[in-house]
C-alpha cells in the first residue's frame, strides 16, 4: 500500500509540473529556426527553407483573435473582441508570437464573400515581440457579408478567423 501511495504522489507531482501555467514568452533570435518565407500553399515535407510541419507551425502562433481595438501590448483589448463589424470600423487581428523565432515572417490574407482576395500583409517577428497585429485597412466600402482572414507562417496555414460586415446597429463595440 505504501508503494502505491508513493507512486500516486510521484505521478501527481509530474502531472502538476507539466500543467503549470504558461507565461507569455517573447520572440528570441535563433537563425536555425527562422521561417523566411510565407506562401499560401501548404507543401508536404520540411526540407526546404520555410517548410514547417503543421505541429511546428501551430506551436509558433498562439491565441489568434479578431477584434475592434488593440491594447498597448498589441493584443486585442479586453472587451473589444468580436466578429461583427460595420463598414468603416477598424478590424484588427492579433496573435501571440512569443514562441516564434525572431526574424520569422507571418502573413495574413483577407478574403471577402465569394472567395475574393482583398488584401494581404506580411510582417517579420522582431526580437522581444510578444504580440503581432494586423489591420484590415479601410473597410468603408466593404459590402455586408461573410469575410475571413487566414494566418500563414512558412508554408502552413495556422488559423482562420471568420467575421461579418453587418449593419451598424448590429456591429460590436
Amino acid at each position: 500500500m505504501r508503494k502505491f501511495l508513493m507512486l500516486t504522489v510521484a505521478v501527481a507531482f509530474v502531472a502538476f509540473a507539466a500543467c503549470k501555467a504558461k507565461t507569455a514568452e517573447v520572440a528570441t533570435p535563433n537563425p536555425d529556426e527562422v521561417t523566411t518565407t510565407t506562401s499560401e500553399k501548404e507543401v508536404a515535407g520540411v526540407q526546404a527553407p520555410g517548410d514547417l510541419s503543421p505541429a511546428e507551425a501551430e506551436a509558433r502562433i498562439d491565441d489568434v483573435t479578431i477584434g475592434h481595438e488593440l491594447g498597448p501590448d498589441g493584443a486585442i483589448l479586453a472587451g473589444t473582441g468580436g466578429d461583427d463589424f460595420a463598414p468603416g470600423q477598424p478590424i484588427h487581428l492579433a496573435m501571440e508570437v512569443g514562441d516564434t523565432p525572431a526574424g520569422s515572417a507571418v502573413k495574413v490574407v483577407w478574403f471577402a464573400p465569394g472567395e475574393t482576395r482583398i488584401g494581404e500583409e506580411t510582417k517579420t517577428v522582431a526580437a522581444g515581440t510578444k504580440f503581432l497585429s494586423f489591420n484590415a485597412g479601410n473597410t468603408a466600402g466593404w459590402a455586408k457579408g461573410d469575410y475571413r482572414a487566414e494566418v500563414w507562417i512558412g508554408d502552413e496555414k495556422v488559423n482562420t478567423q471568420q467575421f461579418q460586415i453587418v449593419e451598424p446597429a448590429q456591429a460590436g463595440v
